[in-house]
C-alpha cells in the first residue's frame, strides 16, 4: 500500500537530491528507489544538472575545444571551483559556474588557448577576453611530452656523469621539475 508524503520527507528529498545516491536517499525515507524516482520527477526534481544552471565539466570542455580530462584536471589540482553532483544512480560530475569560471580563467591564462574557444559560446564573456584572444595565438600552451625510452637512458647516463637537473632540462628541451621527478621515478624502480 502507499504511503503518503510528509511536508518533511519532501524537505528531506529536496536538500538530499544531487548530494545522495537514489539508493542512500531511499533507505533514509526508508522507501523503494522507483518512489523516490517518480516523487523527484513530480516534483520537478528529476534532473539535478538542469535545476542548477551550471555546465558540466564535460560542456566547458566542449566550449573550450579541450579534452574533458583537462577541465577535471584544473579542479583536482589548480583551483577550479566546482560542486560535486551526483545523479539518481550514483554517477558523480562536476557542476561549474560561468561566472567562477571566467574569474578562474582570468588567474590562470596560461593554462588556457583563448584564440580557439568560439565567440560567445560561454556568456557572459569578460572585457579582458577580446585582448587574450589576441595574445593567444603567439603564445604555446604547456602539453606533456611522454619520455621515450632513449631519454631516460641519457637522464641516467648525465646524472651519472654529474650534470645538474638543470643542465639535463635544457638538453632535453624538458622542465627542471619534470626532469628531477622522472629521475625520482626511476631511482624508486
Amino acid at each position: 500500500m502507499r504511503r503518503k508524503w510528509t511536508d518533511k520527507d519532501v524537505y528531506f528529498l529536496e536538500k538530499r537530491v544531487g548530494n545522495c545516491s537514489l539508493s542512500a536517499i531511499a533507505s533514509q525515507l526508508n522507501r523503494s528507489e522507483t518512489a523516490i524516482s517518480l516523487k523527484l520527477k513530480r516534483l520537478g526534481l528529476g534532473n539535478t544538472k538542469n535545476a542548477t544552471g551550471f555546465l558540466t565539466s564535460s560542456e566547458l570542455a566542449e566550449a573550450l575545444n579541450v579534452d574533458r580530462k583537462t577541465v577535471y584536471n584544473w579542479i583536482q589540482f589548480h583551483g577550479l571551483e566546482s560542486t560535486s553532483r551526483i545523479t539518481c544512480y550514483k554517477r558523480k560530475f562536476y557542476l561549474i559556474d560561468v561566472h567562477s569560471f571566467w574569474k578562474w580563467a582570468e588567474q590562470n591564462q596560461e593554462k588556457i588557448d583563448f584564440s580557439i574557444i568560439e565567440k560567445h559560446a560561454l556568456p557572459p564573456e569578460p572585457d579582458w577576453i577580446d585582448e587574450a584572444r589576441q595574445t593567444s595565438t603567439d603564445k604555446k600552451i604547456k602539453t606533456y611530452k611522454r619520455w621515450t625510452t632513449k631519454e631516460i637512458e641519457l637522464l641516467l647516463k648525465w646524472k651519472k656523469e654529474g650534470l645538474s637537473f638543470k643542465e639535463i632540462a635544457e638538453k632535453l628541451n624538458r622542465s627542471r621539475v619534470s626532469v628531477e621527478r622522472r629521475y625520482a621515478r626511476c631511482q624508486n624502480s
